[in-house]
């Protein structure tokens, strides 16, 4: 056993629980992080086990020979220096108590969060905190995983099949910091364009390379889009190295780009932040230079700097357009709905009422609604009318008084022409 307390690089770990589903699945997440695991069935057997050099034990709490708290007593006894971490589904205060009474080292809720439990059995182990990157090191294909296995043991690692499927599902559920892939084999290129159009977040994708594999590596790196590459040969400190390098690169991309995004954020005292862009509160034309016609550009891709998510109408000479503020009175109140019955009968297929400035409801307000909604559907049976603007307040109470789905209630929304935002798809819809 080396000076760190590992044997042969691998630590040493015991998991004792009757259920044999729940020793497998654990056996196999332990061993792919790199720990040598045993097993065992009942607290017996497990204490046959504990003289072999194991340095912690994952046990239940309920077996059906005994609890894991007696365990834990007598293990103390057989093996001193194996830290036990408890595992319960059935938590109480009372099992909390005995098991720092009798020295467990760790409790843990059932269902378990792996990735946690493995991070306290390293602090447990006395492993700094760079032993370990934060989040997973994805490897594709059991082969390359056994190959490198020895190299990763400071890594968090998962593998998934050398298959598109079931590498994006390995992606989903896993959301990996790195991804190492073998860059001679057929798949990996699909892999790499498959990681590439999952968008800016996938670009720590990195190959493993022999000199046979040269032109392979060369098309993946220059071509593909993939990041670095690690010789096959390469000993344990230049494997960490290139993996927690490229992390760290995209960490500070991420970084740079946070900060220049909130560097064009603070120019305009109206901006706020919207999925992958910013915009602007102003509607019309943007009152800054620099950013006239509200649209700029982050990571050389544009974006609209509007916070008013658009309502998207089909043509702008087609919509009607009307604006409510204050308080509503009921003499206002019928000369809103002769304007807007004027406009209805000009043929307009949609009508738009902005009401940012609206401070209160009347019911008057919820009858022009209804008249104007009866008239327009008799001219254009597809006709809506949209009230804009409303806060959130107003448009629960809007809500709450109009059922008829041909009138409708938004939020903050500034009007446009669909064909404008055609070529951003539903980016912004």
């Amino acid at each position: 056993m080396g000076a760190d307390g590992r044997a042969n690089g691998r630590r040493r770990l015991l998991i004792v629980d009757d259920e044999e589903e729940i020793r497998a699945t654990l056996a196999e997440y332990f061993t792919s992080v790199g720990y040598t695991v045993d097993t065992a069935a009942t607290g017996p057997e497990a204490l046959g086990k504990l003289s072999t050099g194991v340095q912690a034990v994952l046990c239940d709490i309920r077996m059906p020979d005994g609890s894991g708290i007696e365990f834990l007593q007598q293990a103390r006894r057989v093996n001193p220096s194996a830290g036990v971490f408890l595992i319960t589904g059935y938590p109480t205060l009372e099992t909390v108590i005995d098991a720092k009474q009798y020295g467990a080292v760790g409790y843990f809720r059932k269902p378990l969060n792996l990735m946690d439990v493995e991070a306290r059995l390293r602090v447990y182990l006395g492993e700094d905190a760079d032993s370990l990157i934060d989040g997973r090191l994805l490897v594709v294909g059991e082969e390359l995983l056994a190959q490198f296995a020895e190299r990763l043991i400071r890594f968090q690692t998962s593998t998934c099949a050398a298959m598109e499927p079931a590498f994006l599902q390995a992606v989903g559920e896993h959301r990996p910091k790195a991804i190492l892939a073998d860059a001679g084999a057929p798949e990996t290129a699909g892999l790499v364009r498959a990681y590439q159009r999952l968008g800016r977040e996938a670009n720590c994708f990195l190959l493993v390379a022999a000199d046979e594999t040269l032109d392979a590596a060369n098309e993946l790196l220059f071509a593909e889009g993939a990041v670095g590459c690690i010789p096959a040969g390469a000993p344990r400190e230049a494997v960490e190295r290139a993996i927690r390098d490229a992390v760290e690169r995209r960490e500070m991309q991420k970084l740079d780009q946070q900060s220049r995004v909130e560097e064009l954020t603070n120019k305009c005292m109206f901006a706020k932040a919207y999925r992958n862009g910013y915009y602007c509160l102003k509607q019309g034309p943007c009152p800054y230079g620099a950013f006239q016609g509200g649209w700029i550009a982050i990571e050389g891709k544009e974006f609209q700097k509007c916070a008013k998510r658009p309502l998207l109408v089909s043509a702008l000479d087609q919509v009607s357009f009307g604006t409510w503020t204050g308080r509503v009175d009921p003499a206002y109140a019928l000369e809103l709905r002769k304007q807007l019955l004027t406009q209805v009968r000009a043929r307009k297929q949609e009508i738009v009422i902005d009401a940012q400035g609206l401070e209160a409801v009347h019911y008057n307000l919820f009858e022009v609604l209804s008249d104007v909604y009866a008239e327009l559907i008799k001219i254009n049976p597809d006709g809506l009318v949209h009230v804009i603007n409303l806060t959130p307040a107003l448009q629960e109470e809007f809500r709450k008084a109009m059922i008829n789905k041909g009138v409708r209630f938004y939020g903050v929304r500034m009007v446009d022409e669909r064909a404008t935002f055609e070529r951003w798809g539903t980016r912004f819809d």
